[in-house]
C-alpha cells in the first residue's frame, strides 16, 4: 500500500528528534528496512535531499531543515484538532508543552507538575526550560511563561505578577569591599555577570531617570544559579531577578545593596498564541497555574 504523506512525515520528524533511524524505528516499533525505505520514497517524492548521513550521525540539510519545521508545525496542528474532537464531555487529555525561564522554571513551575497531573492524569506534560525565548508557533508552544515587556502582539498575555531587579552580595563581600552608595562605583567592585543578558552594564534609576551604568564584570556564566553560588560565597555582587535571590536573602546569605537606585519592576506573564481555539487541556491548565504563580509571586515581592 501506498505511504501516506503523514505518515512519511511522522516518520521523518521521529529520524530527526531521535537522532537516527534506528532510534526512531525503537521508539515508533518499526523496521530499520521499513523506516528507511520511508525516507527513501519522501525524498524522491520532495525531489530532494532530506538529511546527509554517515555511519555515525545524521543531519539536516538546508532544505531538510525548512521541511523539518514545516512537518512539526504540521503534525502538532493536527494533534491539536484531534485533541479538540476527542475532548468528549470536557475532559483535559492530551500533551501539554511550556516554556518558562530556567531558573523560575526549576523553582517555581516545576512544583506545580505532580499536583496537576494528579488531578488531570490524561494530560502529559513537556517542560523546556531555557533563558532564550523560542518561537511558540514554530516550535509547537501551547503556553510559555515569559519575563519583561511584551512586543509580540500575535500572543495573548494573562499578567501573574512583577518581578523587581535586586544588587546583592555575601555579608563577606561587603566587609572586605564595602557596599557601593551609588551605581558609579561599581567600576570599583567585582560584578558577576548572566552572560549574554547584562553585556551593557546594569540598569539603575538615578535621578528619576534609567540607564545603564558600566561595571567590572570579574565572572560571567550563562546560568544564572551559578552566577548566585558565586556570590554566595563571596566572589563579589551580582543583579538579578528577585524570585532568583529570594531564597538567600530570606536566609541572610546573600544582603542587598543600592535599593534607592532599583530600576522598574519586569512584568512576568503566562502567554499563548492568539487566533488558536484554547484547548481544553490548556485552559485547565492555566485555570490551575496561573493562580498560583500570582500567589506565589505576591509573596517574593511582599
Amino acid at each position: 500500500m501506498k505511504e501516506d504523506r503523514l505518515t512519511a512525515m511522522t516518520h521523518f520528524v521521529q529520524i530527526v528528534e531521535r537522532g537516527s533511524l534506528s532510534g526512531a524505528a525503537r521508539e515508533m516499533r518499526k523496521s530499520l528496512p521499513a523506516l528507511s525505505r520511508s525516507l527513501r520514497t519522501l525524498e524522491e517524492r520532495l525531489g530532494a535531499r532530506l538529511l546527509t548521513r554517515t555511519t555515525r550521525s545524521i543531519s539536516l540539510t538546508e532544505f531538510g531543515q525548512q521541511y523539518y519545521e514545516h512537518c512539526r508545525r504540521i503534525l502538532h496542528e493536527i494533534e491539536e484538532a484531534e485533541n479538540l474532537a476527542s475532548e468528549t464531555g470536557q475532559v483535559a487529555q492530551g500533551l501539554v508543552r511550556i516554556t518558562a525561564p530556567l531558573l523560575f522554571g526549576r523553582l517555581h513551575v516545576a512544583p506545580l507538575v505532580t499536583p496537576f497531573l494528579a488531578v488531570h492524569p490524561r494530560v502529559q506534560i513537556n517542560l523546556q526550560l531555557s533563558d532564550n525565548i523560542v518561537s511558540m508557533v514554530d516550535d509547537g508552544i501551547d503556553v510559555s511563561i515569559r519575563v519583561g515587556d511584551l512586543h509580540d502582539s500575535s500572543l495573548v498575555a494573562i499578567p501573574l505578577g512583577h518581578i523587581a531587579r535586586t544588587v546583592c552580595a555575601a555579608p563577606r563581600y561587603w566587609k572586605s569591599h564595602g557596599k557601593p552608595k551609588h551605581p558609579q562605583e561599581l567600576t570599583q567592585h567585582n560584578c558577576l555577570t548572566f552572560r549574554g543578558f547584562q553585556e551593557r552594564g546594569w540598569l539603575f534609576k538615578v535621578e528619576g531617570e534609567e540607564h545603564f551604568w558600566p561595571i567590572h564584570s570579574a565572572y560571567a556564566c550563562n546560568d544564572g544559579a551559578a552566577v548566585i553560588s558565586v556570590a554566595r560565597d563571596g566572589g563579589g555582587m551580582v543583579q538579578m531577578m528577585s524570585y532568583q535571590l529570594a531564597a538567600d536573602l530570606a536566609a541572610g546569605t546573600l544582603t542587598p545593596a543600592l535599593d534607592k537606585y532599583a530600576p522598574h519592576a519586569l512584568p512576568i506573564h503566562a502567554v499563548y498564541p492568539s487566533g488558536r481555539l484554547l484547548p481544553v487541556k490548556v485552559r485547565a491548565l492555566l485555570d490551575d497555574w496561573v493562580p498560583k504563580l500570582r500567589k506565589v509571586l505576591a509573596q517574593i515581592e511582599a
